[in-house]
């Protein structure tokens, strides 16, 4: 499908937040920012786990030992308006990652969550340009998010 093909497409985009995600409405904000950028729809889920749960996931699913920060589930019917599929994302390294950033929690799971959304969209980190491709969109994507939303994380 060209992006032409799911603009013409486009429905609205719903997030499904953990109830104990900080500042729910911001982070629901910020993707479907992104989502509209990246001409995304559908839906997705964001379940904020431990790092117990979170490396239970990554060996369960990607037969990799230890936790991550966030870790991504595309949908097998990911048709277009329909789920797109769930991100999981590590409170517990979310805080260590927050302060090493120098920033505040609730940005720095923003920030993972945006990844993971990225990852929804296609974008892989697996290879050094790769990961930097992505990285670089993420970034610009919050920063004009942060740019045309201004507000406290």
């Amino acid at each position: 499908m060209t992006p032409s093909d799911r603009q013409a497409l486009r429905v609205d985009f719903t997030v499904t937040v953990d109830s104990a995600i900080p500042d729910p409405d911001r982070v629901e904000l910020l993707l479907s920012f992104a989502a509209d950028q990246l001409q995304l729809s559908g839906e997705i889920g964001i379940w904020l786990c431990n790092d117990d749960e979170i490396a239970d996931l990554h060996w369960r699913f990607m037969n990799i030992s230890g936790a991550t920060d966030v870790i991504t589930f595309a949908s097998d019917d990911a048709t277009h308006g329909g789920y797109l599929g769930d991100i999981a994302v590590s409170v517990d390294t979310a805080v260590v990652q927050a302060d090493e950033a120098g920033h505040s929690l609730e940005r720095e799971v923003a920030y993972l969550c945006l990844h993971g959304l990225l990852h929804l969209a296609g974008y892989d980190d697996l290879d050094a340009e790769a990961r930097r491709q992505m990285i670089e969109r993420q970034e610009d994507l919050l920063s004009e998010f942060e740019h045309q939303h201004p507000g406290k994380w």
